[in-house]
Formats: structure tokens, C-alpha cells, sequence
């Protein structure tokens, strides 16, 4: 019977996690601010314990995420109206290294050592930190790097040459599936699709995945 109870326990916690996820919505772990880090780490702690803990009434579980939730949603909406609020919760990128020079201050405020900065350039690709004009720490902890001009990457743009515009590859068929609403989006007919489909000598079942681009060129990958 207890085994039952915390099955029905663990669905309900499961299903009510995702539903808060979609109110708060997605974000990558690398993009968490620290607040936000430790909501989501409360939260999931609190789903964990309410499918096991057979004890604990199961609204109780359900009031502290939904509080939780409430919270982080609230903040959110704040943040985004207020500068000062969002400064406030989730800080503001300080800046490390300026003009090649390494801000000793900087470093104690972002509470790292020179070990990890060194740490943090070389997974970024630069070896050397007189590579490095600026590194600035975002509010999510990562280090972004702004190299000398003679360490930057060229583009066109250092060559007065202006590349033609690609756009979005469009997904048409995906698992040998015909995505009409993707094909109304890249403004073709399913005719028109099948047709040059035929010309390369394949079925749609036997396409794994075929792209469209902005010049209406396919491009199919095979099962």
C-alpha cells in the first residue's frame, strides 16, 4: 500500500514540477542567476521529499512549491520593469580585466582566485592573457573575453565583402513526417515538396530529416 502511495506521490510531484517550469519558464543552467539557482534547487528538493516522505501531507508539498514558484515568478516580473530591482536580485557583471590589465580589486569582489580566471581563459581558447583586452563576469558566474584587435577573428566585414543573407533552414519532414505548418512557413505546397522530392529519387518515409532554406534549395538527410 505504501509502495502505491508513493507512486501516486511521485506522479503528482513530477506533473506539478513540469507545470511550474512552464510558469516560470526555461533557461539554461548557464543562464541561472544565483537566486533563481537556488529556487530551482528548493523546489526539486521539495518534489523529492513529497514522493517520499509518506508522512508529509501532500498539499503541504504543494503550498511550499507553489510559494517557491510565486516568489521567482514575482522577482521575474520585477526585474524586468525595474533596473535597480534586477541589479538588486541578480547583480551586475564586473569587470575583471580592462585594457589588458588585471583588476585585483575585480577579482576579490567575484570572490575567484587568478588560478581560475586562467582557468576560464583557457577553456575559452586563450593561453596567454595578454591575448585578453577585456573579461567581464556575467551574473551567472561564466567569464566572457574580449581579445586584442590583433587576436580577433576576422569577419567579412575586414575584407568589404557583405555575404548573402541564409535565413532559417526550415524543417519540413522530420522521421519521414511532412511538417505542414513548417511548410506553409517556408511558403511552399506539399505538391511542390513531394515533386522535388521525386527528383532526387526518394519517398518522404525515407527521409530522417530535409531542410529548406531561404533560396527554397532542399536538403535531405536519409534514414
Amino acid at each position: 500500500m505504501e509502495l502505491v502511495y508513493i507512486i501516486i506521490l511521485s506522479t503528482v510531484s513530477a506533473t506539478y514540477l513540469f507545470i511550474l517550469t512552464k510558469l516560470i519558464g526555461y533557461r539554461q543552467i548557464s543562464e541561472l542567476s544565483f537566486f533563481d539557482y537556488i529556487v530551482g534547487i528548493s523546489i526539486g528538493s521539495i518534489a523529492a521529499e513529497m514522493a517520499t516522505n509518506i508522512d508529509l501531507e501532500w498539499y503541504k508539498g504543494i503550498a511550499a512549491m507553489t510559494i517557491y514558484a510565486l516568489v521567482a515568478i514575482i522577482f521575474s516580473k520585477l526585474s524586468q520593469k525595474s533596473v535597480k530591482v534586477r541589479s538588486f536580485i541578480s547583480g551586475t557583471p564586473i569587470i575583471l580585466m580592462e585594457n589588458g590589465k588585471v583588476n585585483r580589486k575585480s577579482l576579490k569582489k567575484a570572490k575567484i582566485e587568478i588560478n581560475d580566471l586562467l582557468v576560464s581563459a583557457r577553456t575559452n581558447g586563450y593561453f596567454d592573457l595578454s591575448d585578453i583586452d577585456y573579461a567581464i563576469m556575467e551574473t551567472t558566474g561564466k567569464i566572457s573575453f574580449l581579445p586584442v584587435p590583433a587576436k580577433r577573428q576576422l569577419n567579412p566585414n575586414d575584407f568589404n565583402f557583405a555575404p548573402e543573407r541564409e535565413g532559417l533552414c526550415i524543417n519540413v519532414i522530420i522521421d519521414g513526417k511532412i511538417m505542414e505548418e513548417d511548410l506553409k512557413y517556408a511558403g511552399i505546397t506539399e505538391k511542390d515538396l513531394v515533386n522535388q522530392l521525386k527528383g532526387k529519387g526518394v519517398k518522404a518515409d525515407d527521409v530522417m530529416l530535409a531542410t529548406i532554406n531561404l533560396k527554397k534549395q532542399l536538403t535531405i538527410f536519409n534514414k
